[in-house]
């Protein structure tokens, strides 16, 4: 490797670590501040929980109840607008039950000590699967993988919020490992834990179908109708048809984040547009995600992604697709873009094409993040910047991969060479 190659990585090493080591700092600062943790989404999903084991179950999505059970949590503090909403269905709120079992018996710092453990365990197993699947297990490349991940703003930010956004990114990674190893239960439990982001779902069910995964399916759709007969059992027989009722009134209550923080295409018409036009904005996301994911079913069905040896591109882009055009998704949950843009790296590396460009351009994302988040929040809380250079990254990379899998797929995805490294 040529001297000023090693200099720029370990450039790129250092500031993305320098990045880490002040994110470090400040998630240490939260958790030993005594008040630190009360105004987080940890919060917003003890209010669930706390609703559950306090016997108001069938008003877990009601509006004036988790209102009040909120603020009787803050003690005299209180989110923007009094409520930020739990939104997570039935059988997320019931999986999370003991966490909020400790929040009541040794309090909130303490389950969140535990919930952010928990959280920092998936992001070690989340940097060891991403440096698998890029070939950078040891020596320099190992540390450029890893640096990058740990200096990624979504990253600090899902910790230090509290939010299960490392949870979803590895179920996104280890989901598509499942299917290459042919090993549909533990894809379908996977596929389970992805459900707590019901938006993501759709485009990947899309991928299995068109991959023809039949026996995952089956074990997931089994597995997601036990889960939700053991909710309607536990929670109530009316709680799916309260969910599905309550959800998108609920969705609008979110305290110091607005429509205009988000990572997406709806987000971006916000930006553009204005809140003025938000109830036509809403409505038409919904459109963009149906029509999205209709459009990754037709790019399956048109490159019969079922022949192909190598289905990591495919994959790529279905999850870039979900979301980039989910209706609701902010930048903690970035960390799941993660997943995309490696197994992306990583196909094109071993079809020999020409893959460092856009590890480049991967790598330069945690700079850019905090930048922006720097400039586009600068002395106040709403967004400064029209157009949000994120979501244009964001986009730059799904068609970038889209292209991949409409011209490229076919012709040199069954051609594999030896991996090079980063």
């Amino acid at each position: 490797m040529r001297a000023d190659a090693r200099l720029a990585r370990r450039m790129i090493v250092a500031v993305h670590s320098a990045l880490a080591f002040g994110f470090a700092i400040s998630l240490v600062g939260r958790l030993l501040t005594p008040d630190g943790v009360v105004a987080t989404d940890f919060t917003v999903f003890w209010t669930g929980w706390w609703l559950i084991l306090h016997g108001q179950a069938h008003a877990l999505y009601d509006e004036a109840a988790q209102r009040a059970a909120q603020q009787a949590l803050m003690s005299g503090f209180s989110f923007q607008g009094g409520l930020m909403a739990f939104l997570n269905p039935p059988h997320a709120a019931l999986a999370g039950l003991p966490f909020g079992w400790l929040a009541d018996q040794a309090g909130e710092r303490a389950a969140f000590i535990v919930w952010t453990s928990a959280s920092v365990a998936l992001l070690l197993l989340l940097d060891r699967r991403l440096r698998e699947t890029l070939g950078a297990t040891e020596g320099p490349a190992r540390w450029m993988v890893t640096s990058a991940l740990f200096a990624f703003y979504p990253v600090f930010h899902a910790l230090n919020i509290g939010q299960m956004s490392l949870l979803l990114a590895v179920a996104a990674l280890e989901l598509h490992r499942a299917v290459g190893a042919s090993k549909p239960l533990a894809g379908a439990a996977w596929f389970l834990a992805l459900t707590i982001k019901p938006q993501l779902v759709p485009a990947v069910f899309v991928f299995l179908v068109a991959r023809r995964c039949w026996r995952l399916i089956a074990y997931a759709l089994g597995a997601l109708a036990v889960a939700a007969a053991i909710s309607a059992l536990v929670l109530g027989p009316g709680i799916w048809l309260e969910y599905a009722r309550q959800v998108g009134p609920l969705e609008h209550f979110f305290a110091q984040g607005t429509v205009a923080h988000m990572l997406n295409l709806r987000g971006s018409l916000t930006r553009a547009v204005g809140s003025s036009a938000q109830p036509s904005i809403d409505a038409a996301s919904y459109g963009i995600w149906i029509v999205a994911t209709l459009l990754v079913a037709v790019v399956f069905a048109y490159r019969r992604i079922h022949e192909a040896p190598d289905t990591r591109a495919a994959y790529a882009l279905a999850l870039a697709v979900a979301l980039l055009s989910s209706p609701h998704l902010f930048v903690q949950d970035a960390v799941v873009w993660t997943v995309p843009v490696a197994l992306y790296a990583a196909a094109l590396r071993d079809r020999g094409a020409n893959w460092r460009p856009f590890a480049g351009f991967v790598l330069s994302w945690p700079i850019l993040f905090v930048v922006v988040r720097l400039v586009d929040l600068a002395g106040d809380q709403g967004p400064r910047l029209r157009i949000d250079p994120l979501v244009i990254a964001l986009i730059a990379a799904t068609v970038v991969i889209g292209r991949g899998v409409v011209w490229d797929y076919g012709s040199r995805s069954t051609r594999m060479v030896r991996p090079s490294s980063l």
